[in-house]
């Protein structure tokens, strides 16, 4: 049995801590027997780099094979990146047709993957088709303002919604509930499941030590009370309206404390962050750490930060990365007070707003809140373990 992924973004945990959603799931595929090929576009902003400098235009990894698609460099949310969007279809085109699937499953970090997935079908008359929805476009661009709703790219967009939903044998949801999404386009799928991002929790029991990590905590003053974020640097992740709000903070208490932020960034922005907290010396930017280093990194805070600037969302950071991380690490977390969050759910973090920021940080100093952190943990391992979710995916794909 063969399937193909495709997911311009798809990775490996060697090569940062994003987008591994589909290497741990084609990982039990292959252990049971199946040919699993993952195409991914050359070059990702969340890399910043080229498969094809580093591996090759193809290689295997735990027994899955990677296709390396020739897609252009981009620079953060521009015209580029759209185009280099359309090579992922373009350029991929030659590739799939020499493979022999019997079901292809298209991610949404784009929805020209769909168009390369159902182009397959279309040639080959055969392979069931698959449709995973991560980013919901356009509307998550609409939401967060970077496009309106006339935009020709938002046009396009519903377009490919409404041609390419239809046709998918089922619908992979990372977002429990997109009945509005649906009823917005007029469009009732066939079949969909809710299958989130996952963890393995069992790396963060035992984490190996990593250079990298012990590098990054030996720049920092010591004898501070750590707070980490770790996951990627950008607008909307709310980290320039935390730092805002911390300067207000009397200087005597925030310094206290040591902020980190550690991620892939977008160069403005990060410049951007950098002149806010100019004045703050207890406040640090590195730049990503590995995947497998991550459970290491999360083991040397004395807390984890988590922030957020859109309150909009239905179900914000549902199947992100860096809670699932955040809550397998069994430490507590600071975070910003939304609803909808995971933590809302178990309880497991120190929540504030820019009203109270100073007195949770106080709290933060005066109680011990290690305890919060295993609620988190309990969480991850009942819900969120990827062995019971890969089982959850097989029996849809199969039934």
């Amino acid at each position: 049995m063969n399937i193909a992924i495709l997911n311009h973004y798809a990775s490996i945990p060697e090569m940062g801590s994003a987008e591994t959603r589909h290497f741990e799931l084609a990982k039990r595929f292959v252990s049971e027997g199946y040919n699993v090929d993952i195409y991914v576009g050359d070059f990702s902003h969340l890399l910043k780099k080229r498969w094809s400098e580093v591996y090759g235009w193809r290689f295997s990894k735990e027994g899955i094979n990677f296709l390396v698609v020739k897609t252009r460099t981009y620079r953060k949310n521009s015209f580029d990146r759209f185009l280099s969007s359309y090579d992922y279809y373009r350029n991929g085109k030659h590739l799939i047709l020499k493979g022999d699937y019997d079901v292809i499953i298209a991610s949404s970090p784009h929805p020209f993957s769909w168009s390369l997935g159902w182009y397959y079908v279309k040639k080959k008359g055969k392979g069931k088709f698959f449709i995973e929805i991560r980013d919901v476009w356009p509307d998550d661009l609409l939401k967060f303002g970077s496009l309106s709703s006339f935009h020709p790219v938002a046009k396009l967009f519903d377009l490919m919604c409404r041609k390419y939903y239809p046709k998918a044998d089922g619908l992979i949801l990372l977002l429990p509930d997109l009945s509005k999404h649906f009823k917005r386009l007029k469009i009732q799928p066939r079949k969909h499941i809710f299958i989130p991002n996952g963890i393995d929790v069992k790396q963060f029991e035992n984490p190996k030590r990593c250079v990298t990590v012990d590098d990054i905590f030996s720049k920092i003053p010591q004898g501070r009370v750590k707070v980490v974020y770790a996951g990627s640097i950008a607008p909307h992740k709310g980290i320039k309206e935390f730092l805002q709000t911390l300067k207000k903070v009397p200087k005597d208490l925030r310094n206290k404390f040591s902020f980190l932020f550690i991620g892939p960034s977008q160069p403005n922005y990060l410049e951007e962050l950098k002149v806010i907290s100019k004045d703050l010396s207890n406040v640090f930017f590195f730049d990503p750490v590995p995947k497998i280093c991550v459970p290491y990194l999360l083991q040397k805070a004395d807390f984890l930060l988590f922030t957020l600037s859109s309150a909009e969302m239905n179900d914000p950071a549902v199947s992100s990365y860096k809670v699932l991380d955040y809550m397998a690490s069994g430490k507590p977390v600071l975070c910003v007070d939304i609803e909808g969050l995971p933590f809302k759910k178990t309880g497991g973090a120190i929540f504030f707003n820019k009203k109270n920021l100073t007195e949770t940080l106080r709290t933060l100093l005066e109680r011990d809140f290690s305890h919060l952190g295993l609620k988190n943990r309990e969480f991850v391992e009942q819900e969120r373990s990827w062995d019971p979710l890969y089982k959850k995916l097989k029996d849809f794909l199969f039934s």
